[in-house]
């Protein structure tokens, strides 16, 4: 009687234990995806913003390639120079267009990226470059919320210093560079 219940009671130990080693290695797997599916989709949104900041310097077209039909661009404070702070798709080409000519090659660094939520990004980045205008150096320090909607930019938001923008001119020069050329 006593060897039926201990094998039973060892077949019991033995059921747990493999139970939990099991379920412990489907944990550690399911962890191990989960983390895998994380880390691609964090190279896939790094990636929009090095795309992004890489088409500054390749044109207007480059540029909207990234982004989608119905998307917002926003610049919070460039309301304050009397250009547009909130654009469509259209009006961002139209703006691009003054925009780029004005800042050739344009260099970026110190290129950070954030992954707030599957589909939010937030960067970071540094940009110099020299206005052929004026010849002074223009060194602006950006924000950008980066919003995506099936790999395209469908919201993007970017924030910076609009004492930076004199290197570029007075404000007339730079409504000039800037408003939506299809408005005038």
């Amino acid at each position: 009687m006593k060897t039926k219940t201990f094998n039973q009671i060892l077949a019991i130990l033995i059921a747990v234990f493999l139970t939990n080693m099991y379920s412990g290695q489907a944990q550690k797997k399911q962890t191990e995806t989960n983390s895998e599916a994380i880390s691609i989709n964090e190279r896939k949104q790094e990636k929009i913003v090095q795309d992004l900041l890489k088409a500054f310097n390749l044109g207007t077209e480059n540029v909207l390639e990234l982004f989608d039909e119905e998307a917002i661009i926003e610049y919070p404070y460039a309301y304050s120079l009397g250009t547009p702070s909130s654009l469509n798709k259209t009006q961002y080409g139209n703006y691009l267009k003054g925009a780029l000519a004005n800042m050739p090659d344009i260099a970026f660094s110190q290129v950070k990226s954030y992954m707030a939520e599957n589909h939010i990004v937030w960067a970071e980045f540094h940009g110099e470059v020299i206005i052929p205008s004026t010849n002074q150096l223009y060194k602006q320090d950006y924000v950008a919320r980066i919003t995506l909607k099936k790999g395209k930019i469908i919201h993007y938001k970017e924030y910076w210093n609009p004492m930076a923008v004199s290197a570029m001119g007075d404000h007339k020069e730079v409504n000039k560079m800037f408003n939506d050329k299809s408005k005038q």
